[in-house]
Parts: structure tokens; sequence; C-alpha cells
């Protein structure tokens, strides 16, 4: 895991914008195997093989749109609201309960919210998801706004929730940094004029090389910045 761009200036960047962005699952909450164990028992419990590529297929989508290319592409007789409430009631819990953030976020949001820096969290994790979570590591108190991609008529391959954070935010485009895992997200942001930050997480290694090029600024330790 390399630091590529992160002599670039990101500590001194981070000091000057206006908004900074996270996304939840797997940028700022160490969610990945919880929901690879959902995975795992929704296709054992079908008896099915898990297609190849599905994890970082549905990583980008809404709940909803996970769940309506999940019945067509396995062919299952179930409707979509079925599947919407197996996936919750197997994740709720550990959201409210059980998964950790990484280390140094909480400082970290601590640093910006204490120079007025704005915070957002733009995810395709419903509300009953992170508001439990990120009130459970007790760092709920430091977001100024909320956006999901169930409020966006376009998942995270597009701009539209960090858009629609930075509106919430009251701050342009141009003045917000995106904290972002996955290269879609990277993309997308970067594409709505926002600064875009990488973090590479262990899940995603395979991406790494692609993230580091895409985004205007990498990190592997939320520690580095504090």
């Amino acid at each position: 895991m390399t630091d590529k761009n992160y002599s670039g200036g990101l500590s001194e960047t981070l000091k000057t914008v206006g908004a900074v962005i996270f996304d939840l699952d797997n940028t700022i909450l160490d969610s990945h195997l919880a929901w690879r164990e959902v995975d795992a028992e929704f296709f054992r419990k079908r008896g099915l093989t898990e297609p190849e590529g599905y994890g970082r297929a549905v990583a980008a989508m809404t709940f909803r749109e996970a769940a309506v290319y999940s019945a067509k592409i396995l062919d299952l007789n179930e409707s979509v609201e079925d599947i919407m409430n197996e996936w919750f009631e197997s994740i709720h819990r550990q959201y409210a309960e059980e998964l950790r953030i990484f280390d140094g976020v909480a400082e970290l949001l601590q640093k910006l919210h204490k120079r007025g820096c704005k915070i957002g969290l733009a995810t395709a994790a419903t509300e009953q998801l992170y508001a439990p979570a990120l009130e459970h590591n007790g760092i709920l108190q430091y977001f100024d706004a909320f956006a999901t991609t169930n409020e966006t008529k376009r998942g995270k391959g597009f701009p539209d929730v960090y858009l629609l954070a930075a509106e919430r935010l009251g701050i342009s485009p141009v003045d917000c940094m995106v904290f972002e895992d996955i290269l879609i997200g990277i993309k997308a942001a970067g594409s709505g004029g926002m600064m875009t930050c990488a973090f590479l997480n262990p899940f995603t290694s395979a991406e790494h090389d692609e993230l580091c090029a895409f985004a205007d600024f990498s990190f592997g330790d939320y520690r580095s910045l504090i």
C-alpha cells in the first residue's frame, strides 16, 4: 500500500478546503467483511455460487439497485422488497452495535470540525444503517449533512450523490474534497468538479494503482493525517 500522492500536499489541502465529503462503507467504516458474510449467506441459502465480479458490481449500487440486479442475474423468483428486507435484517445489528471506524477517523473528523470545515456523508447506505453506525462510534455529531443514493436518480457511478451532499453543506463542488475507496466513486466525484482522495484499504488492493492514478490524493492510514 503506497501513499503515492500524499506528499503532493493532502494534509495542507485539508487545511484549506471548504468541505470534506466522506463515503461510509470501507472508507470510514470497516464493513467489508460484514457485507461479505451477508453475501455468502445469501448465496448459501439458495444453493448458488456467487458470480465473479458480483461484489464489485453491487458496491456502487443503491440497496434497491443491488436487489434488482441480484434478482435478475440469479434468475430469482423473489421480490426486490424481500431481498432488501433479508439484507437489512442480516446487517442492521452489526451497523448499530459492532462495526468500527478505521483508526484515526475520529481524530481527523475532530480536527476538521475544529477548524470550521464542513463535513458531509455521501453513501449508498440508508439512514437506518449509517446513523446508528456513526452514533455508536461517537462521530455522528461531526457531520453537517447527509446524502444517500436512495435520494438521487443515479448511483455512485455518477456525481449526483456527492453534488447533493455539497448542496446540503452549502459549499461549491470545487471547494469540496471527496474521500472514497472505490474507483467508480473517485471517477464520479471528479467528474462533478470535486477534488478526490482515495483511501487505499486492504480490500481494494487490486485497484490501488488505478485509484492513485485517478484520484488527486491517496493514502492508506488516517493516522498519517492527524
